[in-house]
C-alpha cells in the first residue's frame, strides 16, 4: 500500500513481471487518501476536499476502482458519480463508523436551483449518482446535505443498495431538492435513517425496504410513488417501516404516501409493521385551504395503487385523499398489540 497527501494525484503505474500495469486512479482531493492495488480499494483516511467548481466536485469512479472506504473521523467533502460497470464489477462504498464516516455537499441551500440546473439532472449532483448501469453497494456511513440528491441512480439498470445509512439534509428551507433514494428495479434500502426537506424515498421500480425509518418534514412525501408520466407496474416489499412527523408547526405538503401524477401506471405495496407517527394538516393544492392529513394523497385518477399492510399502527391519523383506483387493505393492531410510539 502507498500513501499519498497531494492536492492532485495523478496516474503512476506499476509493472510487475508477467502482470498487467496497475494504475493509481487520478483523483483531486485535498486530504490523504490510500490506494492498495491489490484489491482495487481507494481509502479516504483524513478530511478533505474535492475541487468546488461545478463538475470537478464529483469524482468520476473508474471501473478498476472495486472498493472505496471512507475512514473514521473523515468528512468527504464532494459526491461519487457512477458510470457503466460490468455486473460482475460492483462497486462498493463503505464508512468505518455510521456516525463519523461522512459525504457531505455544501451549506448553501437550494444549491440545484442557484447553478440553474434543470429539473431532470438535478439526480446527477447527487452524494452517491449512478450515472450509467452499475450495481453499487453503500453501507456504514452518513450522507449529509448534498448539493443535489441524496443518493440515487435513475439509469436503466442502476441498482443501489444501501444498508445501515444515516441520510440526511440538515439545512434550513424548503427548495434543496434533496430527494432522499431512488434506484432502478431491484434496489434495496435496509437499517437506515432518512431525514430530508423533500422526497424520502422515490418507488418509481421495484424495490425493497426493511427496518427504515423516515423524518416527515414539512416539504416532500415519505414514499413518493410517482411525480411526472411514469406510466408502468411498479411492486414494493416493505417490512419494519417507520415514518414521524417532524416539522414543528405539523403543516405539511404531502402525505405520508403520495401520488402526484401518472398515466395508467400501477403500484403494488405490500407492508409487513408499519408505523405511522404523524398528525395534523395537509395543504390542499385544489382548494387552496389546510385540510386534516391523512395517510394518502393518491392523485391520478387513470392509475392503479394497491396497498396491503399488515401489523399496522396509525395512531388515529384517517385514511386522507384517494382518487385512485385499486384496493386499500389496513390490517391494524389492537391497543394491546401496539408498542408505544418511538422518540
Amino acid at each position: 500500500m502507498r500513501t499519498f497527501r497531494f492536492i492532485a494525484l495523478f496516474c503512476l503505474t506499476l509493472i510487475i513481471p508477467g502482470q498487467a500495469a496497475v494504475a493509481q486512479p487520478e483523483i483531486q482531493y485535498s486530504g490523504q487518501v490510500e490506494w492498495a492495488e491489490e484489491s482495487g480499494t481507494m481509502t479516504f483516511n483524513s478530511s478533505g476536499s474535492m475541487p468546488l467548481s461545478k463538475e470537478g466536485f464529483f469524482w468520476n469512479v473508474p471501473a478498476s476502482v472495486q472498493r472505496i472506504v471512507i475512514g473514521e473521523d473523515v468528512q468527504f467533502t464532494g459526491g461519487f458519480r457512477v458510470k457503466y460497470r460490468a455486473p460482475k464489477n460492483p462497486l462498493y462504498i463503505v464508512g468505518r463508523n455510521r456516525e463519523t464516516s461522512v459525504i457531505f455537499g455544501t451549506r448553501e441551500e437550494a444549491w440545484t436551483a442557484k447553478q440553474k440546473i434543470s429539473e431532470n439532472d438535478k439526480w446527477k449532483y447527487s452524494a452517491i449518482s449512478v450515472i450509467e448501469d452499475a450495481v453499487v453497494r453503500v453501507s456504514g456511513l452518513t450522507v449529509r446535505d448534498p448539493r443535489g440528491y441524496l443518493i440515487s441512480g435513475y439509469a436503466n439498470k442502476a441498482v443501489i443498495h444501501v444498508d445501515a445509512c444515516t441520510l440526511v439534509d440538515s439545512r434550513s428551507g424548503d427548495n434543496n431538492n434533496s430527494d432522499g433514494f431512488a434506484g432502478a428495479a431491484g434496489s434495496s434500502i435496509r437499517d437506515s435513517l432518512i431525514s430530508t426537506a423533500d422526497d424520502g424515498i422515490k418507488i418509481y421500480n421495484d424495490i425493497t425496504i426493511e427496518n427504515v425509518v423516515i423524518e416527515h418534514h414539512r416539504n416532500g412525501a415519505p414514499l413518493q410513488f410517482g411525480w411526472g408520466g411514469e406510466s408502468k407496474a411498479v411492486n414494493a416489499t416493505i417490512s419494519n417501516l417507520t415514518i414521524r412527523g417532524v416539522d414543528p408547526e405539523h403543516r405539511y405538503n404531502m402525505a405520508p404516501l403520495t401520488w402526484e401524477r401518472g398515466d395508467r401506471a400501477t403500484r403494488n405495496v405490500r407492508i409487513n409493521g408499519f408505523n405511522v407517527m404523524t398528525e395534523g394538516e395537509l395543504y390542499d393544492e385544489e382548494s387552496g385551504k389546510w385540510v386534516p392529513l391523512g395517510l394518502l394523497e393518491l392523485k391520478p385518477v387513470n392509475c392503479e395503487f394497491n396497498l396491503n399492510a399488515t401489523a399496522v399502527q396509525l395512531h388515529g391519523l384517517p385514511l386522507g385523499i384517494n382518487k385512485t383506483t385499486g384496493t386499500v387493505q389496513l390490517d391494524e393492531l389492537s391497543a394491546r398489540e401496539s408498542s408505544p410510539p418511538k422518540q
